[in-house]
C-alpha cells in the first residue's frame, strides 16, 4: 500500500520504550530504601564470611577448652575428676631480658698447669694418660697435691689438710695420688708385703662412696711398675714388687670373710665408719698400727649422719693401735721383720664441701695445726691457717656451667609431669643415650614412682582385670602362698626395670633400704652398662658419687633437710669436670617462694664484687612448655595425652596390691614434707596443701587416711561371713582385735560380769594382769582401809 499507512504490527527486534519513573507515595519510597539497605548488609556479609579473621590464641590453660576424660565403666563408683580444673592460677615467669652467656666451667682442668710440674711420679703420670685418659689437673687438684706432696715448704710437709672444693672437681684423686705415691717407694724394699698391715684408712659415709672410691683406688694400683722405655734388665731405677692391695669394708659384708682378707693385709684400707669401728674393736688380727694417714671424705655427710661419736672412737682406736705397736717394738716382742720410721706420725685429710659449724667441731678434733686448702679458678690457690681461715667463709656455690631450671606445677599435674620432663630430656639426647637422676623425700615413695612407671601400661585395662582375676583364683587355692606369690613376681633384689612410656630406656633405683649388693649392683648398671637410662632415687646418691654421663637431675621432691646445701649437692651429680649439664626442680604453687630464697643462699654475701655468684639464678620453664615437649601435639593435644597418662596410672593403682604400696608412699611422702626446719616452715607446710590434689600425683582418686594391713583387712572379711547369734557381736569384735592382750582381757571382763549376775557382788581383784575392783573396793580405797 502507497497510502503510507502504517499498521499496528508488534516488532519482536526493537526495543522496548522506557517507561517514566512513577514516584509513588511517601510510603512505598521508605520501604523500598529499607529492602535495598538489607540487600547490600546481606551482600557486604557474604564478602566479610569468604576470610575469617583468626581467633587470637589463649595462653592461659584453665580457658582452653578443656580434654575429655575417658567414661568410667558400668557400676563404676569412683570419681574421676579432671587435671585441668580446679587447679590455682600459676604465673608464667618472667622471660630473661638478656640472652645469659654461657660461664666459663668452674671445675673443668686447667691449661696452664701439669701433673708433671706438680711433682706427681712419672708412673703415675702415665697410667692416667694412657689407661684412665687424664692430662691435666683440676682446680683442686692444682691446690691440693703441691700440699699434700709436701712441694710447698718443709714445715707444711707433714701437716694435717683440710680441703674445701666444689662437688665432682676431683677430690678423690686429690688425696689417693699423694698416698699412692707416698706408699710407692717402700715396694723398693725386699722385706716389704701387704702383711705389713694398713698404712691408709680411707673413710666414706656411704656405702656406696665407699664402693666408689675403691674402685677407682683399684684402677690406679693397675699402674706399670717399671716405665715402658725400660728393660727387665735395666738397673737406672729401682725395682718396685707389686705389694699394694686395696680393700673395702662396708655393712651388709661377712665379717669371717672380711677378718681373712685383714690377716693376710690390705696397706689401702676404704671402710664406712660403723664396720670400721667394729674391727678395730673386735678384730685382733688387724694390724692397723702402721697407718701413715687417714681421710675424712665428705666431712659434712659424716657429721649429718651422727657419726661424730664413731669417728672419735676410730681416731682414738687408731692411737691405741699404734702405741701397742710402738711398745712392742721398743720391747723387741714385735714378730715383724724390718724396721719402720716411728717418728713420723699420721697425717688426717678432710674434706668437705661445706664448712659448717658441726665440719669445724669434727676438724678441731680430728685435725693438727690444719692447713686450709681451697680450690679457685685464679692462678694461685687460696691457702688458710687453721679451721677460722678466710677462706672458709665463701659459700658453696654449684658448677657455673650447670644450667639451673624450674617448672611450677599444680599438685595434681605432678606425676605426668615428671613424665614430660622425662620424655623431653631423653628425646633432646637424640638416641646418644643419656642418664638422669630423680630425687625423692623418701624411699617408699622411690619403690612406688619404680614400680608404677615399669609395670604401667597404656593399653591395660584389660590385662588388668584378667590379671586381677587370676590372681584372685590363685588365693582361693592357696592362700598361705599369697605373700610368696607376690614376692616372685617381682624380686626385692632386681635392680632394673623398662618403661611403655619411656622407650629405650633403663630405670633404676637406690636407696638407704635396699641390700648391700642391690645397691652396688645399681650403681654399677647405672654408671655403665645402658646408655639411656634412669635413677630414682633418695639423699642417699646426693653425695660423692661420681656417676658419669649424667645429663640432668630433677628434683622432684625439694631437699626437706640441708637447705641449699643439700640442693647443691644434688645438683652436683651433673655438670662434673667442667662438662655441661641440666638441673630441674618441680615446685608447688605454694611453694614457689622457695626459687628466690635458694638462690639468696647460694650467693652468699652480696657485699663481694662475684660475677659467678651474681649468675646464680633459676631460669622459671612454663608448665604448657614441659607438656608440649614431652607429650607433642598442638591445641589441647598435649593435656589430652597427659590425661591418659594420668588415667592409665590410675588404672594400674586400681588393682589392691598396687593400691597399698601407692598409699604407704603418700602417707611416708606426707611424713617427710613435715620434717622441714622451722626456718622454711613458711614455705614448707603441710596446711598450704591440697591433700586431694597431692593423692592425684600417687595415682590415687582420694586422699587416703591410713594405710590398712591387708591380714587384717581379710580378717574384717572373715569376721562380716561370720553366723549372727546371741553372741555376734563378741565374735565379730574377737576377730577383728585377735591380739593375745585384747583376748585375755575380755576374757576377764566376762568372767567379772558372770560372778555379778550370779553372787550379786563382785568379788575381790586378785594379783591378775588385768585388775578389776568395784565400787566397794574404791571406798575402802579411799577410807584407807586397803
Amino acid at each position: 500500500m502507497d497510502d503510507d499507512i502504517i499498521l499496528n504490527f508488534a516488532d519482536d527486534d526493537h526495543a522496548p520504550l522506557r517507561k517514566g519513573k512513577n514516584k509513588g507515595t511517601r510510603a512505598d519510597r521508605i520501604k523500598a530504601k529499607r529492602v535495598a539497605k538489607r540487600k547490600s548488609d546481606a551482600a557486604s556479609a557474604e564478602v566479610a564470611d569468604q576470610r575469617p579473621a583468626k581467633k587470637p590464641r589463649n595462653e592461659v590453660a584453665e580457658d582452653r577448652p578443656q580434654a575429655q576424660p575417658a567414661q568410667p565403666k558400668a557400676g563404676q563408683t569412683h570419681i574421676i575428676s579432671s587435671l585441668f580444673s580446679h587447679n590455682p592460677r600459676v604465673e608464667a615467669p618472667e622471660p630473661s631480658s638478656a640472652p645469659k652467656t654461657p660461664s666459663a666451667p668452674s671445675n673443668a682442668p686447667l691449661d696452664t698447669s701439669t701433673f708433671s710440674g706438680l711433682g706427681l711420679n712419672p708412673l703415675l703420670i702415665a697410667h692416667l694418660e694412657k689407661k684412665l685418659s687424664i692430662t691435666k689437673p683440676t682446680a683442686i687438684q692444682r691446690a691440693a697435691l703441691p700440699a699434700l706432696l709436701g712441694r710447698l715448704s718443709a714445715e707444711n710437709a707433714l701437716r694435717d689438710v683440710f680441703i674445701q672444693a666444689q662437688t665432682g672437681s676431683g677430690k678423690t684423686l686429690s688425696y689417693l695420688l699423694p698416698i699412692i705415691q707416698d706408699l710407692l717407694p717402700l715396694s723398693s724394699d725386699s722385706y716389704i708385703d701387704r702383711s705389713i698391715g694398713t698404712l691408709a684408712v680411707i673413710i666414706a659415709p656411704t656405702r656406696e662412696l665407699a664402693q666408689q672410691i675403691s674402685d677407682v683406688l683399684e684402677n690406679l694400683l693397675k699402674l706399670r711398675l717399671r716405665a715402658e722405655d725400660e728393660g727387665a734388665d735395666s738397673s737406672s731405677s729401682a725395682r718396685l714388687t707389686r705389694w699394694l692391695v686395696s680393700g673395702l669394708l662396708i655393712g651388709g659384708g661377712t665379717r669371717t670373710h672380711e677378718k681373712a682378707r685383714l690377716r693376710k693385709g690390705l696397706p689401702i684400707l676404704v671402710a664406712t665408719p660403723g664396720r670400721l669401728l667394729d674391727h678395730i674393736q673386735n678384730t685382733s688380727s688387724f694390724n692397723v698400727g702402721k697407718c701413715r694417714w687417714l681421710v675424712l671424705d665428705e666431712a659434712d655427710r659424716l657429721m649429718e649422719l651422727g657419726f661424730e661419736d664413731t669417728i672419735k672412737g676410730i681416731i682414738q682406736g687408731l692411737d691405741g693401735r699404734r702405741r701397742l705397736a710402738i711398745q712392742a717394738a721398743k720391747q723387741g716382742v714385735s714378730t715383724e721383720v724390718g724396721g719402720w720410721d716411728w717418728e713420723r706420725g699420721r697425717r688426717t685429710i678432710l674434706c668437705s664441701a661445706t664448712i659448717k659449724d658441726d665440719v669445724q667441731k669434727l676438724a678441731g678434733t680430728a685435725l693438727v695445726n690444719p692447713l686450709m686448702i681451697a680450690a679457685t679458678t685464679h692462678d694461685e690457690p687460696k691457702l688458710g691457717e687453721g679451721i677460722d681461715a678466710p677462706v672458709a667463709s665463701d659459700k658453696f656455690t654449684p658448677p657455673s656451667q650447670l644450667a639451673q631450671k624450674y617448672v611450677i606445677a599444680p599438685l595434681k599435674l605432678r606425676l605426668v609431669m615428671l613424665v614430660a620432663l622425662l620424655r623431653s630430656l631423653i628425646a633432646k639426647a637424640q638416641g646418644r643415650g643419656t642418664k638422669i637422676i630423680v630425687f625423692l623425700s623418701c624411699t617408699d615413695s622411690v619403690d612406688f614412682h619404680w614400680e608404677l612407671l615399669g609395670n604401667a601400661s597404656m593399653n591395660d585395662t584389660q590385662q588388668d582385670s584378667s590379671d586381677s582375676d587370676e590372681e584372685d583364683e590363685d588365693q582361693e587355692v592357696n592362700e598361705d602362698g599369697e605373700e610368696n606369690t607376690k614376692k616372685s613376681s617381682r624380686r626385692p633384689n632386681d635392680t632394673s626395670t623398662t618403661s611403655h612410656l619411656l622407650p629405650g630406656t633403663t630405670i633404676y633405683r637406690l636407696h638407704g633400704s635396699l641390700p648391700t649388693q642391690t645397691r652396688i649392683a645399681t650403681v654399677r648398671g647405672f654408671s655403665s652398662k645402658n646408655p639411656t637410662s634412669v635413677l630414682f632415687c633418695t639423699s642417699v646418691a646426693s653425695r660423692g658419687l661420681d656417676l658419669p654421663l649424667v645429663r640432668a637431675v630433677i628434683q622432684y621432691d625439694l631437699p626437706t633437710e640441708g637447705g641449699a646445701t643439700e640442693y647443691v649437692h644434688r645438683v652436683g651429680r651433673t655438670a662434673r669436670a667442667g662438662k655441661g649439664g641440666e638441673a630441674w626442680s618441680i615446685v608447688a604453687p605454694s611453694e614457689a617462694e622457695w626459687v628466690k630464697w635458694v638462690e639468696a643462699k647460694m650467693r652468699g654475701d652480696e657485699n663481694k664484687q662475684d660475677d659467678a655468684k651474681h649468675n646464680i639464678t633459676l631460669t622459671g620453664v612454663s608448665m604448657e612448655t614441659v607438656l608440649r615437649s614431652g607429650f607433642g601435639g598442638k591445641g589441647t593435644e598435649p593435656q589430652e595425652r597427659a590425661t591418659e597418662v594420668q588415667l592409665a596410672f590410675e588404672r594400674w593403682v586400681l588393682r589392691k596390691e598396687h593400691s597399698e604400696l601407692a598409699r604407704k608412699a603418700y602417707l611416708s611422702h606426707m611424713r617427710a614434707y613435715a620434717t622441714h626446719p622451722s626456718s622454711e616452715k613458711h614455705i614448707f607446710h603441710i596446711r598450704h596443701l591440697h591433700l586431694g590434689h597431692l593423692a592425684k600425683a600417687f595415682a590415687l582418686r582420694e586422699a587416703p587416711k591410713a594405710v590398712t594391713n591387708r591380714k587384717s583387712t581379710d580378717g574384717n572379711a572373715k569376721a562380716k561371713k561370720a553366723p549372727k547369734g546371741s553372741n555376734a557381736k563378741s565374735r565379730e569384735w574377737e576377730a577383728t582385735h585377735s591380739g593375745e592382750a585384747e583376748r585375755r582381757m575380755q576374757e576377764v571382763v566376762r568372767a567379772q560380769g558372770k560372778l555379778t549376775k550370779k553372787g550379786g557382788m563382785l568379788r575381790a581383784a586378785d594379783t591378775s594382769e588385768f585388775q578389776i575392783a568395784g565400787t566397794a573396793a574404791l571406798e575402802k580405797m579411799l577410807q584407807g582401809s586397803l
